[in-house]
């Protein structure tokens, strides 16, 4: 197998107007090789800070670097984030000022299998793009001068987007070649943003400045000598309808775990006089919508306070709303991570604990489940007719059993195997961003934590759309009603006590 010697011969090459065999082309492994060896080497300690304009707002982010450590601070408008790694450890904080430690995945599941292969071109610039595909079609293009081994062009391909990410103006500081400018493009104008480095020092940085940051505030306060507290709420068709009072104005929420953030209405937004800031395009699970942030200076839930509250917008939720209600919310990650919750699904009620007060429940059949934390919603291991996946959602917002995302579907279709014997049934869901359809199963076994249910229902999303990401699907309410839930995010656990319905179900 030849291989091509040099610069000189990748240009005679590319510009002669002939095709180039496969043979011609230089290993990917060795053009990325290449990449690196033209870089330079990182300096072990670095300031870095960035200046930026992104989804409709102005803003810096400011690396502190030693060795793997690192620290990254990011403002924009009144927001604060960060995010980090200190000893091995990845965290974040987010911008309700809450630290959370980010789980990786046990790394026991299969990983989506990504074609690499490479291709000489002449446009955009002359070189060659590498890809890493999988079989979709969705994963990584890097686009590399061939005169300079510089990456000028990387495309992040997803089924709702391509997100490209042009760099230039690459300079040399303290012994490391880097772009000092790049934008990123999406197609929708809300997430256009423009970066740009306007420092890199190679300075001191202690272990003080890199430490997991302890959170800036408590989210939650509860009354004064009050550890636990029952939620005004309303358990309809597996969802739990929480009252939240901002100001005079009562409204209804979701409580919802699947929710990654707090997020209201933004027509109601808009009613409360609340000013908003910025603005994204969000591929949501059901569709795409525009996103913005606001400030609630006060929210009541029953007896507890939340001040000066970061919540997101979305579009209405009243065509999903059960009964009479009018769903206008959900109370996701940030309410939920700053207690315990107890969702007792057979008497329809919920109680919030003191995390510092709480003890786990004990029963013989207790299934104790580690859940992942980093994207805002719990993640725990599912094995779906023995195949192992490892970023199942715990849903109390979601409809439904099991849903089965196109991760898992892409990964083990063997698994996908309908033993009720009836002919194939579709069904539509609704939710954040619109609709989608999936297929109904039986499936054999969906064993999660310490049980196995036996010919038990699922469903696998069908549109292409919805769901694209890396999550395997999602537990729902139907499948959580028969337990009482709990939700110990500070110690990354959910404890699921059977009630009657689920002694029932798993025979005891």
């Amino acid at each position: 197998m030849r291989r091509l010697a040099g610069v000189s011969c990748v240009l005679a090459l590319l510009l002669d107007g002939n095709s180039v065999r496969a043979d011609d082309l230089p290993d990917p492994a060795a053009v990325r090789q290449h990449v690196i060896d033209a870089s330079g080497t990182r300096p072990k300690i670095e300031r870095m800070t960035i200046a930026y304009h992104a989804f409709g707002l102005d803003g810096t982010r400011v690396t502190l670097r030693d060795g793997d450590d690192f620290r990254e601070t990011v403002k924009d408008g009144p927001f604060e984030t960060q995010r980090g790694s200190f000893h091995g450890q990845a965290w974040h904080q987010n911008a309700n000022g809450q630290t959370v430690l980010d789980q990786p995945d046990p790394g026991l599941a299969s990983k989506d299998a990504l074609v690499t292969s490479i291709a000489a071109i002449t446009a955009p610039i002359t070189g060659y793009v590498v890809s890493a595909l999988n079989k979709r079609g969705d994963g990584t293009k890097q686009y590399v001068d061939a005169s300079t081994w510089r990456v000028v062009r990387r495309e992040v391909i997803s089924p709702t987007a391509t997100r490209t990410y042009a760099y230039d103006d690459f300079r040399t500081a303290n012994g490391y070649t880097q772009a000092w400018h790049w934008t990123v493009r999406d197609g929708h104008a809300e997430n256009d943003a423009d970066y740009r480095i306007i420092a890199d020092e190679a300075g001191a940085v202690t272990a003080a400045e890199l430490a997991i940051p302890a959170p800036r505030r408590n989210l939650v306060d509860f009354p004064a000598n009050v550890s636990s507290v029952a939620l005004p709420v309303r358990e309809e068709r597996g969802q739990f309808i929480v009252r939240v009072n901002i100001g005079s104005r009562g409204l209804d929420m979701i409580l919802d775990t699947g929710a990654s953030t707090i997020a209201v209405d933004e027509a109601v937004v808009r009613q409360l006089g609340l000013k908003t800031y910025g603005g994204v395009s969000n591929a949501a699970n059901a569709g795409r919508y525009t996103s913005t942030s606001a400030i609630v200076p006060e929210m009541k839930v029953g007896s507890l306070t939340l001040d000066d509250v970061v919540v997101d917008t979305i579009p209405h939720l009243g065509a999903d709303s059960p009964s009479d209600y009018k769903i206008v919310g959900l109370l996701g990650f940030d309410f939920i991570a700053s207690l315990v919750l107890e969702f007792d699904y057979q008497a329809g009620t919920v109680t919030a604990f003191d995390p510092s007060s709480f003890a786990p429940p004990q029963d013989p059949l207790l299934n104790v489940l580690p859940v992942r934390l980093g994207n805002g919603q719990p993640m725990t291991d599912v094995s779906v007719n023995g195949a192992l996946a490892e970023r199942f959602i715990v849903d109390t917002g979601a409809a439904g059993s099991v849903l089965i995302f196109d991760y898992f579907q892409r990964r083990h279709p063997e698994a996908l195997v309908d033993v009720s014997g009836a002919p194939p049934d579709r069904v539509r869901y609704l939710g954040v961003g619109g609709g989608f359809e999936a297929r109904r199963f039986v499936l054999a076994s969906v064993k999660l934590g310490r049980v196995d249910f036996k010919r038990f229902p699922a469903d696998a999303v069908s549109s292409s759309s919805a769901y694209g990401g890396s999550s395997d699907g999602l537990i729902g309410s139907e499948f959580l009603r028969l337990y009482t839930l709990y939700t110990d995010y500070q110690n990354s656990l959910l404890y699921l006590v059977p009630n009657a319905l689920g002694r029932s179900a798993i025979g005891r």
